[in-house]
């Protein structure tokens, strides 16, 4: 007889082997996967933090302050805004030199050291300062004349109050494209109300459509968007309006504020492009900045205006009281026939300073051709 027995297989080893194994590739899958959504959020993150950061440079151009304009070189200010995905931006404004700006933008996504993320960017911004060859207090293609006991200088002055460097080398009174386009009556006998160098010049330059139309890089249309204001027909009691201890920009009536007081006026700072798309009338007060007018202009009484003047058609000023610190171009395009004329007891005082701060104050930035960008981490 045969005994039977007990064999020792490897069943068991087998299994055990295999739930072994199993296990290591639940394991290993699972980290895997743990791994690739660590990965796939940090990535997520990166990219919500790279987009803050565009968010704060795309709200910083998009609505730039023109008060940064004049802050002093090397100031550096912070802006902090929310795109509204959660994530926050920071944004550091530093200007480098009178017409640069460095803009660094932090975006931050997330939270907490394992679970967010940073991401910083820089980009550099230059002022598109319109550049006005102004060559005298008054400038026409057309005809002027000059009556009453009016007043024309091309002597450099600084508006009172103001701060500017000293006033530089003056420029002609008024420069037109003949001698027989000028003609003076009234108390102006031998042109002795007339001041500059020379009092009356005569170059083709005046007949020119560039030297009222060109602005450098810019041009009468870019000027015209970039205008902060549009007013048209008769404007009366122009002056400046503020509410709440501020100064009122949306006030269309409200064009700065040129007179310089202690403690400063709320709207001293404030220089707007103001724009007419026809004839425009104005019947007091003050303003600054540049006035455009594409149709003829005429200033009745009793205003102020600190800046460039720059119109299409022709220039007329009548009554008393008005005095333009600055210049005045008038193209005479609509109708060569007609003619700019100063009576009563008005004046035009040729300014580099109101004309060189109405310029830069109203300038918009615009991204550097090169290298206008950059990501930092």
């Amino acid at each position: 007889m045969k005994i039977a027995r007990n064999r020792k297989g490897i069943a068991l080893g087998v299994v055990l082997m295999a739930i072994f194994v199993i296990t290591l590739l639940i394991l290993g899958a699972y980290f895997t996967n743990i791994q690739e959504y660590r990965l796939g959020n940090n990535s997520l993150l990166q990219t919500r933090a790279m987009s803050s950061a565009d968010y704060g440079h795309a709200v910083v151009y998009q609505t730039w302050d023109k008060s940064w304009n004049t802050f002093k070189n090397g100031t550096t200010f912070v802006r902090a805004y929310t795109p509204g995905d959660g994530g926050i931006d920071t944004v550091r404004i530093t200007k480098l030199n009178n017409l640069s700006f460095l803009v660094v933008s932090e975006g931050r996504a997330g939270g907490g050291m394992r679970s967010g993320a940073r991401r910083r960017a820089g980009m550099l911004l230059r002022l598109n300062m319109p550049t006005i060859n102004i060559r005298a207090a008054i400038m026409t293609s057309g005809n002027l004349t000059i009556g009453g006991s009016t007043a024309l200088s091309g002597k450099d002055s600084v508006p009172a109050g103001w701060s500017c460097p000293p006033a530089g080398a003056p420029v002609a009174g008024a420069i037109v494209p003949k001698a027989s386009n000028f003609s003076y009556g009234g108390s102006c006998k031998a042109m002795s109300c007339i001041a500059g160098t020379p009092l009356l010049d005569t170059t083709k330059v005046a007949s020119d459509t560039n030297s009222y139309f060109n602005y450098g890089s810019l041009h009468w249309s870019d000027m015209v968007a970039m205008a902060d204001k549009q007013v048209t027909g008769t404007q009366t009691n122009v002056g400046p309006s503020t509410s709440a201890g501020a100064c009122r920009t949306a006030d269309n009536k409200n064009w700065g504020d040129p007179n310089r007081a202690v403690p400063a006026g709320l709207c001293e700072s404030y220089f707007p492009i103001v724009y007419s798309p026809g004839d425009l009338s104005i019947n007091g007060n003050v303003g600054q900045g540049i006035l455009l007018v594409n149709g003829n202009l005429s200033i009745q009484g009793n205003f102020t205006f600190d800046g460039p003047v720059i119109v299409r058609g022709t220039v007329k000023l009548t009554g008393t009281g008005n005095h333009i610190n600055g210049a005045v171009l008038a193209a005479n395009v609509i109708d060569s026939t007609a003619t700019s004329s100063m009576t009563g007891n008005s004046a035009i005082q040729y300014s580099s300073c109101a004309n060189a701060q109405a310029l830069l104050r109203t300038a918009l930035p615009t991204k550097a051709p090169q290298r206008g960008w950059a990501e930092m981490f």
